[in-house]
């Protein structure tokens, strides 16, 4: 406590100084927050996507015909007979990939005006899978399914754009590719960070209107499977998925398949995609090197700069601390004492530092994540930012310990070579 009142006391005495370091400091946690915010957001487990850390995503099946290796889609009826039966799945849902950069439209109220919007084609489980809120209505059904009914959940936002604020709406139509979906329940807008969840209009691939859109049966659309596994599962989980390829390959002898192949947990699928934003490449052992080095570079170059400051200052206090040592004050208390005071400018500014990143990532979060983050969805719309997004604990241990790091490199060892010159020498620059 009595270190703690003397940085303060310091601070006062020498501003400039104390500004210029929790400046420095700052701007460093600021650039490495940034960093991690964007992160945290791509794999935390963030409602509606609350299973991100159990996720595994199968998007095709990997076939061997004698010397030719290629890839097929997964069929409705593949995911029903040999995957719905699995055992060791919390929860398993199918969606269609999305096949072009440019969804269908939706009539707007007037009937004369049209908006993009963004079409995810699913099934009833898509609604267990994800933790989406409710504000009208209900998700569609399996009897919806099986009877193929042109049903569609929408958005919040949607549904004030289209019948007006607050408006009932369960029960009306909307136009969507020039086919009429009845409207069963209304979302809370998910925000498009959401990648996997987030979209405009959420309907089933079985439905009559699909089959228009597409002109093809339903049943040969082209699927991936999603799975939640708790850590626990996992290796009965891979057990489980050999057996479903064991039993498959059993009655297709002739083009047998690998299932396995294709498993990707959801976190690995976020690394890859940093890795490619860095200039790293999946299939090298060492493709986290780049980005870690960013980020060490975004330490060390202020640390470095910081270093010079207080070395400077040790100079300056070098008379000071000879007179203590003098009267039996032992090196380690003294350098606890400068670790100390300089602790307390670092978390001042790592404080600063995650405000400015928090205002950066609020107020400037289509660009910032669009270029932090291998996000397609943000050409067009300004993504939501909510409070679990930003307010999490990991981001405040992350930024504790950049803080401590800065604190270290920065301070200790200028500080400890300073005081290991002799008492006489540190006198002598009295002079």
């Amino acid at each position: 406590m009595r270190y703690f009142r003397q940085a303060l006391a310091l601070i006062r005495e020498e501003k400039l100084y104390s500004a210029m370091y929790i400046a420095g400091t700052a701007l460093a946690v600021a650039f490495v927050m940034l960093i991690a915010e964007v992160y945290y957001v791509k794999v935390a487990d963030i409602a509606p996507e609350s299973r991100r850390s159990t996720t595994y995503w199968l998007d095709c099946l990997e076939y061997q015909n004698k010397d030719l290796q290629y890839m097929a889609s997964i069929t409705h009826d593949m995911y029903r007979d040999l995957f719905l039966t699995m055992k060791t799945p919390e929860e398993v849902m199918a969606i269609m990939p999305l096949g072009s950069s440019h969804g269908p439209y939706i009539k707007l109220a007037d009937g004369k005006h049209d908006r993009e919007v963004s079409l995810k084609k699913t099934e009833p489980r898509f609604f267990r899978f994800f933790d989406f809120r409710f504000v009208e209505g209900a998700p569609f059904t399996q009897d919806d399914f099986d009877a193929g009914r042109n049903v569609a959940v929408i958005t919040e936002e949607l549904r004030d754009l289209i019948f007006g604020h607050g408006q009932e709406t369960v029960g009306k139509t909307v136009s969507v590719g020039n086919v009429e979906w009845r409207v069963c329940g209304v979302i809370e807008t998910p925000s498009v960070l959401m990648e996997q969840a987030a979209a405009d209009v959420y309907v089933m691939y079985s439905a009559v209107g699909i089959n228009q859109l597409y002109t093809i049966d339903w049943h040969g659309l082209p699927l991936a499977l999603c799975f939640s596994v708790p850590s626990s599962r996992r290796t009965a989980f891979i057990d489980e998925l050999k057996a479903v390829e064991a039993r498959y390959n059993a009655v297709h002898r002739d083009q047998p398949v690998d299932v396995t192949a294709r498993v990707t947990a959801y976190h690995h699928q976020v690394l890859e995609s940093f890795g490619y934003m860095f200039g790293s490449y999946s299939d090298s052992s060492y493709w986290w090197l780049t980005p870690v080095m960013l980020l060490l570079l975004l330490l060390i170059v202020p640390a470095l700069n910081l270093s010079g400051m207080v070395a400077s200052r040790m100079e300056r206090r070098l008379p000071e601390m000879a007179i203590r040592k003098a009267f039996g004050a032992k090196r380690c208390w003294l350098l606890s004492q400068v670790v100390t005071e300089n602790m307390v400018l670092t978390l001042m500014g790592g404080f600063v530092g995650l405000c400015l990143a928090w205002t950066a990532l609020y107020g400037w979060r289509d660009w910032v994540f669009y270029i932090l983050s291998d996000n397609r969805s943000l050409y067009a719309a300004t993504p939501i930012i909510r409070g679990e997004m930003l307010f999490g604990p990991a981001i405040f241990l992350v930024a504790l310990m950049v803080c401590m790091v800065l604190n270290v490199l920065a301070a200790t060892v200028p500080a400890w070579w300073s005081l290991k010159k002799p008492i006489v020498e540190s006198m002598m620059l009295k002079k």
